[in-house]
């Protein structure tokens, strides 16, 4: 077997899929001996449902999720302020709403289909590599040997403890319950809603299937610390609703409940020899934001794409290299995003809060910076760029590393023809295209939108990643090295 990937969860399926429409051998070794009924995470932002239409999967989310519009802040049954979600530039410009578990049904199907093993109930007791192979040693027996292994197995990752990397962080402190639950009487026709008073946060999420079900988010912090937590059964949750949200508000069944505690972690390094980490077992951190899903996802895709090249095609193995470099920074810049969402959020203070209050609403009402958030935190302003002092003169200028935008051509739309399972040249004018069985041309005209966008109205040239980062761009022939094809 090519690789091995230790998780069966959405980082590892993702990476999974990404090897075999690569053509890569791979197999999925999955602790669990039947698939989880529990979905913490819930939302898929734009960045991520690119990479799932570049699977073909992306329509098939679409069927099973809604459309997350922003949300309110609420007092009682009043909004105090809206917080606008201003559709970003792409072809899935929301955060959409579907549970971990409905995901994984996509993902497990697609899997299946393409004839991926998943082998349920091995859980792993040793990793052991030298410099040609990876053997994973199972604790019920047998072993499984592969040329790389990605370590997609959560924040317990029992890869990462073998490897020997910390996990740097701690627990938060804080405790919430999670529930899904049947309310009646919501005073809110959005989507998503929240009360920020003294004890902390309680947010509300509609989720897909029927118009009554809602997840409940809510901080019982204070009540952990002085031994009152309780359990979040009917009666506790139907209370805390009447307490912190509005006496209105009905809890009419219970289904799927938790307990969560918050931690903020991140590895010390993605990459131990012929073995990687992604997801959860790379990152932890709290759900505010809905990007912890994404995240694992798009560290699988980043992975996974460069793991193809150097197998299949037989690229240099330092182009693996650049996938700890790219995404680690990623994962600690969203730590630092969530981080400051957890504490505005948690805020006790009244003079706090009410200072907080206002900052929320000059922000609801102000759409430029509506429109930065809602791209922020649809992943789409992810740039791979090396950083440097010239940056502050660039203004708009594309550099390689950001994400390729999107634009018409002739035949349909540029992101139309990005997919995970190859690179594609842009090229603005006549001049002749390499010829490769992964590489797709398409032509724009250099007088219209995307030639505008790309600055290429002189004519050149634009290589884009599997992933849709740009990888080169310029005047005269792309390179080898961006084409990642030798």
């Amino acid at each position: 077997m090519t690789v091995l990937i230790v998780g069966g969860g959405p980082t590892g399926m993702a990476a999974a899929l990404v090897l075999t429409v690569n053509g890569v051998d791979c197999r999925i070794l999955e602790r669990r001996t039947r698939a989880s009924n529990s979905s913490r995470a819930l939302g898929l932002q734009a960045k991520t449902m690119e990479h799932l239409a570049g699977l073909g999967l992306a329509d098939d989310v679409q069927r099973v999720s809604y459309e997350l519009g922003g949300a309110s802040i609420m007092k009682g049954d009043r909004e105090v302020v809206h917080l606008p979600w201003i559709p970003p530039d792409s072809r899935y410009p929301y955060t959409y709403v579907v549970p971990q578990t409905g995901l994984e049904e996509i993902l497990r199907g697609e899997l299946a289909r393409l004839g991926v093993p998943i082998e349920t109930g091995a859980e792993v007791d040793r990793v052991e590599q030298d410099d040609d192979r990876v053997t994973v040693t199972l604790t019920g027996g047998g072993s499984r040997t592969g040329e790389w292994l990605i370590g997609a197995d959560g924040a317990r990752s029992r890869v990462r403890t073998e490897l020997g990397i910390d996990f740097v962080g701690d627990a938060t402190g804080e405790t919430y319950f999670l529930a899904d639950a049947i309310l009646q009487g919501v005073p809110t026709e959005r989507d998503s809603a929240m009360w920020l008073g003294p004890e902390g946060p309680l947010m509300l999420m509609s989720l897909p299937g029927r118009e009554d079900l809602w997840r409940i988010f809510v901080d019982r912090t204070d009540r952990s610390r002085h031994g009152e937590l309780g359990e979040p059964d009917i009666a506790t949750l139907q209370q805390i609703l009447a307490d912190r949200g509005h006496p209105g508000i009905r809890l009419t069944e219970l289904g799927w409940t938790s307990i969560f505690r918050t931690r903020i972690q991140l590895a010390e390094r993605y990459r131990a020899g012929r073995t990687f980490l992604a997801g959860d077992a790379a990152h932890v951190f709290p759900p505010f934001g809905g990007q912890g899903m994404n995240l694992g996802i798009q560290d699988a895709a980043n992975l996974a794409w460069r793991l193809a090249r150097v197998i299949r095609h037989g690229s240099p193995t330092s182009l693996l290299d650049a996938y700890e470099r790219e995404r680690r920074p990623v994962a600690a810049a969203t730590i630092t995003d969530v981080e400051g969402r957890r504490k505005v959020y948690a805020l006790r203070h009244p003079l706090a809060r009410g200072a907080r209050d206002l900052l929320f609403r000059a922000f609801g009402s102000n759409r430029r910076a509506a429109a930065a958030g809602s791209r922020q935190n649809a992943q789409l302003a992810t740039s791979y760029r090396e950083r440097s002092w010239r940056d502050r003169f660039a203004g708009d200028t594309l550099r390689v590393g950001d994400r390729a935008p999107d634009g018409p051509l002739a035949d349909g739309r540029l992101l139309d023809h990005v997919g995970l399972d190859h690179h594609l040249l842009l090229l603005f004018g006549d001049d002749l295209a390499p010829q490769h069985p992964d590489l797709v041309v398409v032509r724009a005209d250099r007088t219209g939108e995307l030639a505008t966008r790309y600055g290429m109205t002189e004519g050149g040239y634009v290589v884009v990643r599997p992933d849709g980062h740009i990888a080169e761009l310029g005047q005269g022939r792309p390179s080898a090295a961006a084409l990642a094809l030798r």
